[in-house]
């Protein structure tokens, strides 16, 4: 009888995270990075004591929710493996989690980015084999290397900020501007 109390506990804290995970993710999205907590706690139907016994700062939350933006990706990359304007639609695909976040990788700027360099690695490597189809069939720039990829995230989590700042659509702006950076213009 014993375990399947310590059974039933654990599928509790396992729910309580999920539903912490999913609410920091519309919390962090509606009010930024610096919500508070308790707000995700409450959105989420648990205590503060539980939110912090499953994440022990905000930092470890949001590194959470982004290791969940990075498992999406790996697994779009592996979806859209082999078919055209595949770079280009993974591309979209991470703008679109980064103005769908509110700015989480903002707090890792502000902390230690040790949690987003195992999480830039994979997201790196869903990147690569797509960057190589889009050279090798010209739908990508030919002077592009992966590294341009990677650097355009953190200037549109920029634009995105800003943008969202001044109320202006200044992401379509950078994503138009990407665009043409890094894809042939035949390819469009």
């Amino acid at each position: 009888m014993e375990m399947s109390g310590k059974t039933s506990q654990r599928a509790d804290a396992a729910k309580n995270r999920e539903r912490l995970v999913a609410s920091a993710r519309r919390v962090f999205a509606k009010q930024g990075p610096d919500a508070p907590l308790e707000d995700v706690a409450r959105a989420a139907g648990v205590s503060r004591t539980t939110l912090y016994r499953h994440f022990r700062t905000r930092e470890e939350l949001a590194a959470t929710v982004l290791e969940e933006n990075v498992v999406s990706i790996e697994k779009r990359a592996a979806e859209l493996s082999g078919q055209w304007r595949a770079i280009e639609t993974l591309f979209d695909f991470v703008l679109d989690q980064q103005r769908d976040d509110g700015g989480l990788i903002q707090l890792f700027t502000r902390s230690d980015l040790a949690p987003l360099e195992s999480l830039s690695r994979r997201t790196t490597a869903a990147f690569e084999p797509l960057l190589e189809a889009g050279l090798r069939d010209g739908t990508v720039q030919p002077d592009i290397e992966i590294r341009d990829i990677m650097i355009a995230f953190p200037m549109a989590e920029a634009a995105i900020t800003d943008s969202a700042r001044i109320g202006d659509r200044g992401d379509d702006r950078a994503r138009a501007m990407f665009r043409r950076a890094l894809w042939q213009e035949k390819w469009k």
